[in-house]
C-alpha cells in the first residue's frame, strides 16, 4: 500500500503541471498560488520539479520585484503577510540547483520585499509582526466575529512569524553567499529578534504548547488555542530549542483524524479550517515529529496522510476532523499540489531522511519500528549526480553509511558527476 500511494502521489504530480510549465494548485483550483506552491516546493517539488518551481515562484513576482500576496483578509497585503514563505521555497531550490543566477535572482526579490513588510508590519514594541495568519486566511473561520480587517492587521499570528524569521534567515545565508556583509547583518539581527520575541510572546509554558495567536484593540490578551502549522514551523525552523521541540509535540492536541489546524474548534463554524484536518499540514507536524524523535506522533502523522489517500484515491486537500471525511468541508479538491507533496515527503524526506544544505545532500532517516525493512530509491537526481540510495532497518541513527560501496565517516554525498549507490 505505502509503494501504491507514493506511485498515485507522483502520478498526481505529473498531472499538476500546467501546459505552461507552472505547477497547478489543484484540480479545482487553476493557476499558481504563493502560499500553497512556496510549502509544496519545501515539502518535495523543488527537487522533483526544480524547473516548474522556478516558473512557479517567479509568477508570483511583480513588476517591482515584489512578493505577491495573492489571497489573504481585506485586499491580502499588508493585513496578510505570510507571502515571505516564497524565500524559504526559493531557498531550497537553490539548495536543490546551486544555480548563482537563482540565488541573485531571488535574493533581490526577497531583499525588497522583507523591506516593504518591515516598513508598514514590523512591531517595533514586541519584535513581532503583524497580520493574518499564514493560510488560515478566511477570517470568519479562526478569528471572532468582531475583528475587522484592521484588527487583524493589528493582531500577531505565530505561523506567520516564524515564517518571516525563517525568510530573514534564507536572506541572510544568501547574503553571506554574495558577499552582502552588511545585509547578512540585517537579516540576522531581524531573525534573531524574532525569534526571542516569538518565545517570549507565545510560549506558553505550563502547557508546552505555543499559542495561536495575540489579538484585542486596546488590551492584547493571547488566544489560548494551539495552531499546528505555526507550532510545526517552530520546530523545523529551529525557534523552539530541542526540549521545547520535545514537550510540544507531546502536549499537542490531536483529533482522531489527525492534527487540525486549529484546537479546540470553533462551535458553529462550518469545517474548513475550523474542525479540520488539513494533509499539508500534517505532514510539516510529521517533520516536526521526527525533530522531536517521538515514534508515535510519526505514526500517527503518517496514518493520518495515507488513510484519506488511500480511501479517496487521490491526495485531497482537507477533511472533517471528527469524521475523517472529505464530504463536508465548505471547499475541497482532489489532485492538491501541497497535499500530493507532503505524501511524496514522507518516503523522501522521511524514511529515506533526504536533507539539502547548501552544497551537498545528507540523510537523517526516521523509520518507525512499524516500518522496518529495506527500501530501494532509484534515480534520484541531485546536481550532476544520480543516485540509487538504500535504507536498511529502523529507527533514526545511522549505524553504517557506504557510498558506492565504500564505508564513509560522514552522511553526505557531493555533487559528483556520475552515479552512485
Amino acid at each position: 500500500m505505502q509503494d501504491a500511494l507514493y506511485n498515485l502521489a507522483i502520478e498526481e504530480m505529473v498531472n499538476a503541471v500546467e501546459p505552461d510549465s507552472t505547477l497547478r494548485t489543484g484540480k479545482e483550483w487553476a493557476g499558481v498560488w504563493t502560499r500553497d506552491v512556496s510549502y509544496s516546493i519545501i515539502l518535495s517539488m523543488a527537487h522533483l520539479q526544480p524547473q516548474a518551481a522556478r516558473y512557479s515562484l517567479l509568477r508570483k513576482v511583480d513588476r517591482n520585484k515584489k512578493i505577491i500576496q495573492d489571497t489573504g483578509t481585506g485586499g491580502a497585503w499588508p493585513i496578510s503577510t505570510d507571502r515571505m514563505v516564497w524565500a524559504v521555497a526559493a531557498w531550497e531550490l537553490y539548495k536543490v540547483n546551486g544555480d548563482g543566477k537563482w540565488l541573485e535572482e531571488a535574493f533581490e526579490i526577497i531583499k525588497i520585499s522583507l523591506q516593504a513588510d518591515r516598513d508598514v508590519a514590523y512591531d517595533a514594541a514586541t519584535g513581532l509582526v503583524k497580520g493574518e495568519s499564514s493560510f488560515l486566511d478566511w477570517r470568519e473561520q479562526t478569528y471572532p466575529k468582531w475583528m475587522q480587517p484592521a484588527d487583524i492587521f493589528e493582531s500577531f499570528n505565530l505561523g506567520t512569524n516564524a515564517v518571516h524569521y525563517q525568510a530573514n534567515k534564507v536572506a541572510a545565508a544568501m547574503a553571506e553567499i554574495l558577499n552582502q556583509k552588511s545585509d547578512q547583518l540585517l537579516f540576522e539581527t531581524t531573525a534573531e529578534k524574532l525569534k526571542q520575541a516569538i518565545n517570549k510572546h507565545f510560549w506558553l509554558e505550563e502547557r508546552g504548547i505555543y499559542a495561536q495567536y495575540i489579538y484585542g484593540r486596546i488590551n492584547k490578551i493571547i488566544s489560548p488555542r494551539s495552531e499546528a502549522l505555526g507550532s510545526a514551523l517552530c520546530v523545523l525552523f529551529g525557534i523552539a530549542d530541542e526540549q521545547q521541540a520535545k514537550k510540544l509535540v507531546s502536549s499537542m492536541p490531536l483529533t482522531t483524524y489527525g492534527v487540525s489546524c486549529i484546537f479546540p474548534q470553533i462551535p458553529e463554524i462550518p469545517p474548513y479550517h475550523n474542525n479540520g484536518v488539513w494533509p499539508f499540514v500534517q505532514s510539516y507536524w510529521l517533520w516536526a515529529g521526527a525533530i522531536a524523535r517521538n515514534e508515535k506522533s510519526v505514526m500517527e502523522s503518517i496514518a493520518s496522510i495515507y488513510r484519506p489517500a488511500a480511501l479517496f484515491v487521490t491526495n485531497k486537500e482537507n477533511f472533517v476532523a471528527e469524521n475523517g471525511d472529505y464530504a463536508g468541508t465548505q471547499i475541497n479538491s482532489s489532485n492538491m499540489l501541497w497535499s500530493l507533496a507532503g505524501n511524496i515527503s514522507i518516503v523522501h524526506r522521511l524514511l529515506f531522511g533526504i536533507q539539502f544544505e547548501k552544497e551537498q545532500l545528507i540523510f537523517k532517516p526516521f523509520v518507525p519500528e512499524a516500518l522496518k525493512g529495506i527500501r530501494h530509491l532509484h534515480n534520484f537526481r541531485y546536481r550532476n549526480a544520480v543516485l540509487h540510495i538504500i535504507v536498511d532497518g529502523f529507527g533514526d541513527e545511522i549505524d553504517q553509511f557506504a557510498l558506492d560501496g565504500v564505508s564513509q565517516k560522514g552522511i553526505c554525498v557531493s555533487c559528483y558527476p556520475y552515479r552512485h549507490t
